[in-house]
């Protein structure tokens, strides 16, 4: 299954290629305000993009799961799946209560947006000390979002810098979703616990999931691209598994490039029956051709499991395998810049 970043990423590329905006989409890092702008990649990054980098790094470095703990699931049913849950910074356990075999559910996505206090759905309440955002979207799902990191309160150069340091990275979600039960009540224990793990989060150098990718920088690749490559704009991504930019070559005009790390829901060996895969260098890329761009996929480890000793159903639908993603104007550009990213990714 594959994220939605792709459908908003076709359109973001085709309203490029077709407006002429990609200053406006993407920024400049090297024209942005700032006191003390710091150099990454070669380019100036204001106080918002700094902010912007620290906070994906600080991402980057939990292990979701770690934020559920053994008590607090033990207090809600007996877990029959635990593992990271399509998204690097996401996890999900399922549970089975003494009232039904429909399995409860509670994720914890540490990339979660800023909730909009203008929401007439969500209240502010207080827990652990601490502001939260409650959201109860009905009697059986409840989300509580709250802040991972001080929440930054600099100058912005602009409106789209304004909306990723307002709206990403500082802030995680718990949604909890139990068919028979008022969600809410059981989110709060969840929301506190994860609350109290902050000033000792659990990291991922210590995590049972061995997915020693999910600590690195995607736009690490910037420093490793074919030689012909110049990179003419940056700036840092809305996702810390995501990197953006254009880039142009003697042969290769200024295009929107976009790249995303993720878990992607494995069933059999569909993809060794897929046309569309080219050998290049160690790696088999997948592409896809959509409309004017091409998508370019390279699978980057092992299978994550999760916990296929309690039950087997839940075993084969949480087996994902880690996935770099690129989208680019043409397929040569795609699986270019996919296998120096799996390069970067697992050296």
């Amino acid at each position: 299954m594959r994220r939605n970043w792709l459908l908003a990423a076709v359109a973001l590329a085709m309203s490029v290629t077709t407006s002429g905006c990609a200053v406006v989409l993407l920024g400049n890092a090297s024209s942005a305000g700032g006191s003390s702008p710091q150099n990454r990649y070669g380019f100036e990054m204001s106080e918002a993009d700094q902010y912007l980098t620290d906070s994906a790094e600080f991402v980057r470095s939990l292990d979701p799961c770690g934020f559920l703990t053994e008590d607090d699931l033990a207090a809600l049913g007996t877990v029959v799946q635990l593992r990271p849950d399509g998204e690097l910074s996401t996890c999900t356990a399922e549970l089975i209560t003494g009232q039904s075999t429909v399995t409860d559910s509670v994720t914890i996505n540490l990339d979660a947006y800023a909730p909009d206090p203008d929401d007439p759905d969500i209240e502010e309440v207080t827990i652990g000390g601490q502001q939260v955002y409650v959201n109860d979207l009905s009697t059986s799902s409840c989300n509580i979002t709250f802040p991972l990191r001080e929440v930054f309160d600099g100058a912005d150069s602009g409106i789209m810098d304004g909306f990723r340091t307002k709206s990403g990275r500082s802030y995680a979600r718990i949604e909890v979703y139990r068919p028979y039960e008022d969600a809410c009540p059981s989110a709060t224990p969840f929301a506190q616990s994860a609350l109290g793990l902050l000033d000792d989060p659990p990291l991922r150098a210590d995590s049972k999931y061995n997915l020693p990718l999910a600590t690195k920088d995607p736009c690490g690749v910037l420093e490793h691209l074919p030689a012909t490559w110049t990179v003419d704009r940056w700036s840092p991504d809305a996702d810390p598994y995501g990197c953006t930019f254009t880039a142009s070559s003697a042969s290769l005009d200024e295009n929107l490039v976009m790249l995303d790390v993720s878990l992607e829901y494995v069933s059999g060996d569909t993809r060794a029956e897929d046309p569309d895969t080219v050998r290049q260098g160690d790696y088999s890329v997948y592409t896809r051709e959509l409309a004017s761009t091409c998508i370019a996929d390279i699978e980057v480890g092992n299978p994550v499991l999760g916990m296929p000793e309690t039950d087997d159903s839940a075993a084969r639908d949480a087996r994902t395998v880690p996935t770099v993603s690129v989208m680019a104007d043409g397929c040569d550009s795609a699986v270019a810049l996919a296998v120096a990213a799996a390069d970067v990714l697992t050296g």
